[in-house]
């Protein structure tokens, strides 16, 4: 559900999300929630989709709304042949200032990682389609990750290793159908809905497989990302 206030973002949207683009808040030592609070309160013209702090995330901008995160205001060159606000999701990292610099938490970095698999899964794109707003018009954002691009480089690293554990946990579901028992096809809609459970792409679940420790610390961890996002 978006939260953000009707002047900074655009109900709906005109095409299907294909690029997720990563920005900095240029905030000093603020949190997710604090922006919540700010797109919410204030007409500023812009938005994003989520913010990420070392807690985790939270929606401003629900997915099927159009934020104002990426286009080039009458200042900003366009750089991107293709990616636009109408096809694209934005996620803003909290920042840290220390020393008249900005930085990111290694806690924000990694949910950032998280939250862009997430994405990336739900909405099949690719990981060249996974971009700085810096790669997409003329403007040093996010700054950390532009003045130094190793970090970015690590930071895409980081979301390709959180891919192959996901694709690992989805062998295991080959030949397994799409089909729960009738006392549990509510409760197992819901979780493919909201993304807690994915399949493999193929229309497997693995409804009735047996449920590893480590996969139920995955499911308890996306349902409290999913507590985060509708705060």
């Amino acid at each position: 559900m978006t939260t953000a206030h009707p002047g900074n973002y655009t109900p709906g949207r005109t095409g299907p999300v294909r690029f997720l683009v990563l920005h900095y808040t240029a905030g000093r030592n603020d949190s997710a929630e604090s922006n919540v609070r700010y797109f919410k309160d204030n007409v500023v013209k812009a938005s994003a989709h989520y913010f990420v702090d070392e807690l985790g995330w939270l929606s401003s901008v629900d997915e099927q709304d159009t934020a104002w995160s990426v286009g080039t205001a009458g200042i900003y060159r366009q750089k991107h042949p293709a990616c636009r606000n109408e096809n694209s999701i934005s996620i803003e990292l909290c920042c840290r200032w220390a020393s008249g610099q900005y930085a990111f938490s290694p806690r924000t970095v990694r949910n950032a990682a998280r939250l862009t698999r997430l994405l990336m899964t739900r909405y099949d794109i690719p990981m060249e389609n996974v971009l700085r707003h810096f790669d997409v018009v003329s403007k040093r954002c996010p700054a950390p990750w532009v003045d130094d691009e190793s970090g970015w480089l690590a930071f895409k690293k980081r979301v390709e290793e959180e891919l192959t554990m996901t694709k690992q946990e989805l062998l295991s579901l080959a030949g397994t159908g799409d089909t729960p028992s009738d006392w549990a096809e509510q409760a197992a809609a819901w979780a493919k809905e909201t993304g807690l459970i994915s399949g493999d792409g193929k229309g497997n679940f693995g409804w009735q497989t047996p449920v590893t420790r480590e996969a139920l610390a995955v499911l308890l961890y996306r349902f409290s990302q999913l507590k985060n996002e509708t705060k």
